[in-house]
């Protein structure tokens, strides 16, 4: 394929990836219009784009304040103690939610990140208490890997996975 042609492919990818961000339920020929693209190909590229794991799934954003849930994130800063093979093979294979079985708790998002902290996770569960027992067993768990965590409630989702709130006008009193 032809450097243009490339580029063009990466052109149409990155317009499908857009539309399906913010409705993944659309139907081929719904994205195919908003992409300007024969429905055959937005096929072709959804399919190539999910081999490639460029899609990693789909999902609901909902608000999960209607069931009760808080949402929170915590900022966790590292020590400069290497992880051992346990503690990467924990982290990896997503077993968080593990540290706090007794608890209704839903991890959104466990991220490495560069900046003032090292990693972030973001997550639901039904109170503050509940928020304070999963840190607390957080650094339990990574004692001596980890030497400062934030916990932080989100008051109003503004936007959340691009998708802005629709209950904006309503929840604006805390702005």
């Amino acid at each position: 394929m032809s450097k243009s042609g490339k580029e063009t492919l990466f052109k149409d990818e990155k317009k499908v990836l857009k539309v399906l961000q913010t409705n993944a339920r659309g139907n081929i020929e719904d994205i195919a219009k908003k992409c300007m693209l024969s429905p055959q190909k937005v096929s072709r590229i959804i399919k190539k784009l999910e081999e490639e794991k460029t899609i990693w799934g789909y999902s609901a954003i909902s608000d999960e304040r209607g069931y009760n849930l808080k949402h929170y994130m915590m900022l966790i800063k590292r020590t400069s103690i290497p992880f051992d093979k346990s503690v990467v093979k924990f982290m990896v294979t997503g077993r968080l939610e593990q540290l706090v079985s007794d608890i209704e708790f839903e991890i959104e998002n466990a991220e490495y990140v560069h900046g003032l902290y090292d990693g972030m996770v973001s997550f639901w569960t039904d109170n503050i208490v509940s928020a304070k027992k999963f840190v607390s067993e957080f650094n339990k768990k990574y004692q001596g890997y980890v030497s400062n965590v934030v916990l932080l409630e989100t008051l109003i989702p503004i936007r959340r996975n691009g998708i802005k709130n629709p209950n904006m006008k309503k929840d604006a009193y805390f702005l």
